[in-house]
């Protein structure tokens, strides 16, 4: 499997990316909140991927969180959701807010995601809700009214460093518990590896 690609942004397009790696450029398939964060063409980039093989055919899907590709890999396992779905459900909602109404089992908002019916919504509920349940480290007791970043920028930078989800998250409860949880996201990421390491 191709976990990542770093390289250089050759071509963007709202659903397509494309990275130069070495002299190869190599397509792959990313959804709208994704584009919306890319940087210019020929600006440096480091993305995870998933590599999904047919029979006659491979496709690089491209996520810029691990926890995008970790809902994107979940949802390709429920019955009738197949990559190219998944990616668009993830251009219709937020990883968080997704995650939220599977684990509270909200139907009817799940149903408003264009390309998701009730029935779908059920099923989504009933195959992964236990999967997310145990990845999710709610973050609902966390302020983040003085920080200009997301939960998603701090799990990206210090998971490329090696660090567990589960070290960020319980860093993270402890400054917010001290009330230090605030800042820029450089400081933040100091105070959060003086409380890893």
């Amino acid at each position: 499997m191709i976990n990542s690609i770093s390289g250089k942004i050759f071509k963007k397009e709202p659903t397509l990316l494309y990275v130069e790696n070495n002299g190869i450029v190599y397509s792959i398939s990313i959804c709208l909140r994704d584009y919306e964060k890319l940087s210019s063409e020929g600006d440096s980039i480091f993305i995870y991927t998933h590599l999904n093989v047919k029979e006659n055919l491979m496709e690089l899907y491209g996520f810029m969180d691990l926890e995008r590709r970790s809902l994107f890999l979940n949802l390709i396992d429920v019955s009738g959701i197949g990559p190219r779905t998944a990616i668009n459900l993830l251009s219709n909602a937020s990883v968080s807010s997704f995650k939220e109404n599977i684990i509270s089992e909200d139907v009817k908002s799940l149903s408003l995601i264009p390309g998701i019916g009730p029935k779908t919504a059920k099923r989504i509920i009933l195959d992964i809700k236990e999967k997310i349940s145990t990845q999710t480290v709610s973050q609902n007791n966390v302020d983040n009214s003085k920080v200009d970043f997301s939960y998603d920028d701090i799990l990206t930078a210090l998971s490329s460093l090696g660090y567990k989800k589960s070290q960020i998250d319980k860093a993270i409860k402890k400054l917010n518990d001290e009330g230090s949880y605030q800042g820029d996201i450089e400081n933040v990421i100091k105070r959060i590896l003086a409380i890893i390491r």
